[in-house]
């Protein structure tokens, strides 16, 4: 990493891990990352973690008392307990540069213990979902529950944001989210748009034409309205009935709810739809992705949607939901050729009715074109070369490192910095200059801020590769316990104390 400066980074989760959800995996993934970039990375959860983790330090917090939700106690823990208690650093030696949350799920937690005890680190915090979005799609037939939720976990994001030097969006989706939520501040955050890592795998290689219906995959909680699987399964059966031959194969039941939901599926699309358990295995997740023809994704709301990206990492097509951050990164014409990316997004209609409708349309017109739109991931899978987890690790770094204080001016909102990662981890403020890395400073980062500047780049625009092909062409450390005082940091400086929103005590999600 001679182009970085090595940072000490604490990252605290609730969980981590594959099999856990999308944010337990997107925290094991960017930290993997962080690590592999040189960076001295420890991770604090509540619940043990079980495997992976490679190169980062591992440290837990005391088990859990009574019927307290992980993120609720996590955040109890770090502001209370001198950090020593869970074998993390001392503080009076104020062990870390950068401190990273997760949404409402480790955030409170993450300022708590900078504020109270690594009091020099700055914060970097994650928005992962939408809270002013999601649950009105969640609960769209409970207007008021719908209403009370968003007002609550907006209300725990903002005042996470008013505490924080850099808020990250995962994708374009949610970091205008996450600048309209930190803009209604006083003092308004740096804002870094960070493009979740692809896995470039092995090219699918295919016959372009083959007998049969078009095989879909659909990634993801089957069970769950929010997915859109009930919709995908109509258009499906709907296709069959006008001769089209299609099948989708959804992977993503609990073992529990398999038998409910693949009555629920098989009512919906009949004998054209397979529903597969849940797994944890990668290699089978792999396997199924590779014997698709596209995988579909079609959530009626996505904040980002890693499973996209995932599949055109093997170079097989997809399709979709424009209510997604996987849509707005296909879409943007400075990253991707429209003709390539604008086709793998399904339109949302004004009339939800009407979904049925247009995915059966996305879905015809893939299998007409079948093998234009192979052709086509390929190219996508070249460019996404420039998207891996290393290069957002390495934006995600260089954006907190060089982030100046927060606006607090009139006009914070206009005036706060905005930063994009661009291709190979590079760091562009939104006006296009792109930012000077920050100057080696021995192995720690220094508080100094750095001045941005542009700068050229030598780097291949990756539109301009992809337009040119012709073909398809380290170790985990057991959590140790160590007595520690109980009294907070007093050096910590003065920042804004916001009211915290009331926390409930038992689960919540």
């Amino acid at each position: 990493m001679a182009d970085e400066q090595r940072q000490r980074i604490l990252v605290l989760s609730d969980v981590s891990g594959n099999g856990l959800g999308g944010v337990p995996v997107f925290n094991e993934q960017i930290s993997m990352a962080l690590a592999a970039r040189g960076h001295d990375v420890t991770l604090l959860t509540v619940d043990p973690v079980r495997e992976g983790h490679q190169g980062i330090t591992l440290r837990t917090v005391q088990p859990p008392e009574g019927d307290v939700e992980g993120r609720h106690w996590l955040e109890q823990q770090c502001a209370t307990l001198n950090p020593t208690t869970f074998g993390l650093p001392d503080p009076n030696q104020q062990p870390f540069d950068l401190i990273v949350g997760h949404s409402r799920f480790s955030g409170p937690a993450a300022v708590a213990i900078r504020d109270n005890w690594y009091t020099e680190a700055r914060v970097a915090h994650f928005l992962h979902t939408s809270p002013e979005r999601l649950p009105y799609v969640q609960h769209a037939n409970d207007p008021e529950k719908a209403q009370n939720k968003a007002a609550k976990d907006s209300a725990i994001e903002r005042a996470v944001m008013s505490r924080a030097d850099v808020v990250v969006g995962v994708g374009p989706l949610l970091t205008e989210e996450a600048k309209q939520l930190a803009a209604s501040n006083q003092q308004v955050p740096s804002s870094h748009e960070l493009v979740p890592g692809t896995k470039i795998e092995p090219l699918v290689q295919r016959a372009q034409q083959h007998d049969g219906p078009l095989q879909l995959l659909g990634l993801g909680r089957a069970n769950d309205m929010l997915k859109g699987f009930e919709d995908a399964a109509q258009a499906v059966k709907l296709l069959n009935e006008r001769g089209i031959a299609v099948h989708l194969t959804v992977r993503g039941a609990p073992d529990t709810a398999l038998p409910a939901v693949q009555e629920r599926l098989k009512l919906l699309g009949g004998e054209h739809v397979t529903v597969l358990p849940f797994s944890t295995d990668k290699d089978a997740i792999r396997n199924d992705i590779r014997q698709a023809d596209a995988l579909i994704m079609p959530s009626k709301h996505e904040g980002f949607g890693l499973v996209a990206t995932e599949a055109l990492g093997h170079g097989v097509p997809v399709l979709v939901n424009e209510d997604s951050g996987a849509a707005r990164f296909l879409q943007n014409a400075d990253r991707f050729p429209p003709q390539i990316g604008a086709p793998c997004v399904v339109p949302e209609p004004a009339n939800r009715e009407e979904r049925i409708l247009e995915w059966a349309a996305a879905i015809q017109d893939l299998k007409e074109q079948l093998p234009q739109r192979t052709q086509d991931a390929a190219q996508l899978r070249e460019i996404l070369k420039s998207y891996s987890w290393e290069h957002a690790a390495t934006s995600l770094a260089q954006a907190s490192a060089t982030a100046p204080a927060p606006a607090t001016d009139p006009s914070a909102a206009q005036s706060a910095r905005a930063t994009v990662q661009g291709p190979q981890g590079t760091v562009t403020l939104t006006n296009g200059s792109q930012e000077q890395q920050p100057t080696q400073q021995g192995t720690t980062t220094t508080q100094t801020q750095t001045q941005t500047t542009t700068q050229t780049t030598t780097t291949q625009n990756p539109i301009a590769k992809a337009a040119a092909l012709t073909s398809r062409s380290g170790s985990t450390t057991s959590p140790t316990q160590s007595a520690g005082n109980t009294t907070p940091n007093p050096a910590a400086p003065a920042r804004p104390q916001v009211p915290q929103p009331p926390k409930p005590q038992g689960p919540s999600r």
